[in-house]
This record gives C-alpha cells, sequence and structure tokens, in this order.
C-alpha cells in the first residue's frame, strides 16, 4: 500500500454495478481504502467490505442528515456498538453537526437532536479507545465547543474551514483531511501550507467530488492521486513522498493499520 483514500463510501449505492471493478483499480495503484458509515446500513456495508478486502477498512456511524427516530435510537447504538468493537473498523463516524444553511442553531429541535447524538458517538469512542471521524458543515464552533477539553483524537473530514478554525482543531489534537475541492479551489492553499504536515489526510468522499480533471464524474478511490499531486505542490514535495507521508498518518491516527500491514 502507498497511500490511503481517508474517507469513502464505496458501499454507497453509486458502485453497485462496478464496485469490484473500482476496488481492483484502486488496488492495483497501490491504494488503502476507509469506507465511512453514515447510518446503520452503510456501517454494516463498509464493515462488509473491509472483511472481503485486505485494502480496506471501515468507520461505523451515524452522519447528522441521518438521525434515527428516538423509538429505535437504542436498539441501533446498540448494534453500532458491536460493530465498533470489529478488528477491521478503525473510527467512529462520520459524525458531527450539520446545517445547509445559515448559522448552526443549538437551541432548535434539529440542533439539540444532533448534538445529543453527537455526543452518543463521542462516548462510544471515548468507550472504545478509537477515533472519531468527524462531519462539519457550517458548524465549527459548535463541534469544537462540544470536542474541547475531551481528550478525544480524530479527523476533521473534507475541511472547509478557514486558518483560524483550523488551528483551533489543530491544537486538539485532531488531522484534517482534504478532498478533490483543493484541485480547483485555492481558499484552502493556506491552511495546506501552514499545518503540520503530520496531521494531513487525503480522501475522494466518493462518490462525490471528483477532482480535476474528473468533475462532474463519479468519484472513486483511484483519483485520490490528484489530491495527493496538489499536496505535493503545496508542499513542495514529490508526489510520492507526500503520499507516503499522508500514508503514516492515517497509519498512525487509526491504529489498527499499522497492525495490518
Amino acid at each position: 500500500m502507498k497511500l490511503i483514500d481517508a474517507h469513502a463510501h464505496l458501499q454507497f449505492p453509486q458502485f453497485d454495478e462496478d464496485r469490484e471493478e473500482v476496488i481492483r483499480r484502486a488496488r492495483e495503484a497501490g491504494i488503502g481504502m476507509i469506507n465511512v458509515g453514515t447510518d446503520l446500513e452503510t456501517s454494516r456495508g463498509a464493515v462488509a467490505l473491509a472483511e472481503q478486502n485486505e485494502n480496506m477498512w471501515a468507520t461505523v456511524g451515524i452522519h447528522p442528515t441521518d438521525l434515527p427516530p428516538p423509538a429505535v435510537e437504542n436498539e441501533i447504538f446498540a448494534e453500532l456498538e458491536k460493530l465498533v468493537r470489529h478488528e477491521r473498523v478503525v473510527g467512529i463516524g462520520e459524525c458531527g453537526l450539520e446545517v445547509r444553511n445559515g448559522k448552526f442553531d443549538v437551541g432548535s429541535e434539529s440542533g439539540k437532536r444532533q448534538i445529543e447524538i453527537f455526543e452518543r458517538q463521542i462516548d462510544l469512542a471515548k468507550a472504545v479507545g478509537k477515533p472519531l471521524m468527524i462531519h462539519c458543515r457550517n458548524a465549527y464552533d459548535e463541534v469544537l465547543a462540544i470536542i474541547n477539553n475531551s481528550e478525544l483524537s480524530g479527523n476533521v473530514h473534507f475541511f472547509a474551514g478557514d486558518w483560524p478554525t483550523a488551528k483551533k482543531f489543530l491544537d486538539l489534537g485532531f488531522s484534517l483531511s482534504f478532498t478533490g475541492v483543493i484541485t480547483f479551489a485555492t481558499q484552502y492553499d493556506e491552511i495546506i501550507k501552514k499545518m503540520p504536515l503530520d496531521r494531513l489526510l487525503v480522501e475522494t468522499d466518493c462518490p462525490f467530488v471528483a477532482p480535476v480533471p474528473f468533475r462532474g464524474q463519479r468519484n472513486e478511490p483511484i483519483h485520490v492521486t490528484e489530491v495527493i499531486k496538489k499536496i505535493a505542490i503545496l508542499r513542495n514535495l514529490t508526489p510520492a513522498t507526500a503520499a507516503e507521508t499522508t500514508l503514516a498518518n492515517a497509519r498512525r491516527l487509526f491504529a489498527p493499520l499499522e497492525t495490518s500491514f
């Protein structure tokens, strides 16, 4: 394994017709993958893929837009607690907070519910000693307030904040991962240049946000090489060194990766 896509969704239906071919392309390129759950069903799917493929791992969790009805919440968390102890599961999430437009409202019913489910996954992460895979959209201050002084580890996936926000997560010991967006947008260049190199991860978030030159197409793990090329340019590294460094960072954060290879 030369490189790892730290956040993918190969269990999603967009890959139903050619999943094995997509996996083969990634494997032949030396790319490992962490498939990320967004609810109980997709978490099970991520674990199943990890069991079937030696270059894959999984995270399990509940996305803030996929919250379960209160009536089945305990049942779902009981299943997640079983899944998270699987040897191929390296983290909890993707979990966090999201509001599509405007500012996150901690006092709204939706805000309160998201926080409840996020905090419950934080408790699970503490119980099993595995890192968080955080999803955050328009709610960085609120996420920071929840995880501050919690002695957690984790990664903020698809980071889209500014440098002061990035520094707050970095000061808490979290990693940041970047997608193909950096191949066609420049607002994250400063962060990538300034942040500690040992806290940098790369991802596709496939099937979403394909990088240049694949914009408008379905994304897949092999396209993480385009993200690495841009990281290499911004950090004045060779692509091989950037790949080696981000792989080492993932192995350090997601400890089971160290023992699997």
